[in-house]
């Protein structure tokens, strides 16, 4: 990273259970490689719920999207999209090995209790490929430590932040100000403090929002 590139802001907002968020960070991640050394990208995930109803226990997988869809076809088809689109930027998804979908309250507060972005990033994409490349049951403590183990290494510290009550009625405030705040689908990009981008956009139109920005930057400076 070159010493004169800029912070430069990005937060993201989404749920670890959803396929598209995968997708937009990886899509993000492409664009970066593109801008290169003219920015430090401060990346932040803000957590989002697709589905806080679902009970802490978890429902079955496909049970749960076949409602959501209204029919096994349309699921299908929607999964071999989603694959397709996996398969040229990286991303194996396993739909079938999926065995529950997950409340995601608490991998959010385990997120949100770690105290670098860096750490905070880490963590999001261990989820993300237990969830959708690995097929891990996210319902399960034991299996969700496993996965943060890399990231928090101290057992008391996760346990600590897993059954921190305060911590998750904070995520439930976040979302909710997402949501007054007229945001109903992720993913949902706020890049450099100013512009919006919703959904898993390609690569070039991230790379076009941040060269927006930092031109405006460079007209400020000059102004001024």
């Amino acid at each position: 990273m070159s010493t004169n590139s800029e912070p430069f802001s990005i937060d993201i907002v989404s749920d670890v259970a959803c396929p598209w968020c995968y997708v937009g960070k990886k899509k993000l991640e492409l664009a970066l490689q593109t801008v290169g050394d003219k920015i430090d990208p401060q990346v932040r995930w803000r957590p989002f719920q697709l589905s806080p109803e679902i009970p802490e226990s978890g429902i079955d997988y496909k049970e749960h999207l076949t409602q959501k869809f209204g029919s096994l076809d349309r699921l299908d088809g929607a999964w071999q999209r989603l694959t397709e689109i996996g398969k040229g930027i990286g991303i194996s998804f396993q739909f079938d090995a999926i065995p529950k979908a997950t409340n995601t309250l608490v991998l959010h507060a385990l997120v949100a209790g770690l105290s670098t972005l860096e750490e905070q990033a880490k963590l999001v994409d261990l989820f993300f490929a237990a969830n959708f490349t690995e097929g891990k049951d996210l319902t399960d403590k034991e299996v969700v430590w496993k996965v943060a183990e890399p990231v928090y290494k101290d057992r008391t510290k996760f346990d600590s932040v897993f059954a921190d009550p305060e911590l998750k009625e904070h995520i439930r405030q976040e979302i909710l100000y997402y949501h007054q705040n007229g945001i109903s689908g992720v993913p949902y990009f706020i890049v450099g403090g100013k512009y919006a981008v919703s959904g898993a956009q390609d690569p070039s139109v991230f790379v076009e929002v941040i060269e927006t920005v930092l031109k405006e930057r460079e007209s400020e400076k000059q102004s001024q």
